[in-house]
């Protein structure tokens, strides 16, 4: 609310999508423009090219912006509308959101950590599983609050928290993590 309300006072159009009526966020004099809308790609998309925004504020919205903001990338929406992302660039949230590369990224500055491996299927992640050790620490790329994460300490615990874990993940993986514990 702070960030609309510090742009709208430089002059800036604000333009803010919020799924969620009974919010403050969408009090009309907090922005320019305000939509109820569900947070898809589809309907946002619908409000660009309505709009026409010079950049979308890829931190505003916590996971779910920054998601959106990946996904709309992803989709060719910002470049068919020439906007630009705005605070956390396209690369970073990649970066910290895909948790192999992020790993990836860890490993290449020296920086240790534990011993990991990116899976898209139970399979695999029972293999490295059983490669390390039990227990392990299951992340889900791209969730809320960690959502489809935790610590399995059998095969059964994997199986059923990577399931979980693939399915809510944007791009269907998770990191199957040594415990440090």
């Amino acid at each position: 609310m702070e960030a609309c309300r510090s742009l709208r006072e430089e002059g800036v159009r604000v333009i803010l999508v919020n799924s969620n009526p009974a919010t403050i966020q969408t009090d009309p004099d907090t922005a320019d423009a305000v939509y109820v809308e569900p947070l898809t790609v589809e309907f946002l998309e619908k409000i660009i090219a309505k709009e026409r925004p010079q950049g979308i504020l890829s931190g505003m919205g916590g996971q779910t912006a920054l998601n959106l903001c990946s996904e709309l990338a992803e989709a060719g929406v910002l470049a068919r509308y020439g906007v630009e992302l705005l605070g956390t660039k396209l690369e970073a949230i990649t970066a910290g959101e895909d948790r192999e590369r992020f790993a990836a990224l860890m490993r290449s500055i020296g920086e240790p950590i534990p011993r990991s491996r990116g899976a898209s299927e139970v399979e695999s992640a029972r293999a490295f599983a059983e490669d390390i050790g039990y227990p392990v620490i299951v992340r889900a790329a791209y969730t809320l609050g960690g959502s489809g994460s935790g610590v399995a300490h059998t095969p059964q615990e994997l199986e059923s928290i990577v399931g979980l874990g693939i399915a809510y993940s944007r791009i269907k993986q998770v990191l199957v993590e040594e415990s440090v514990l």
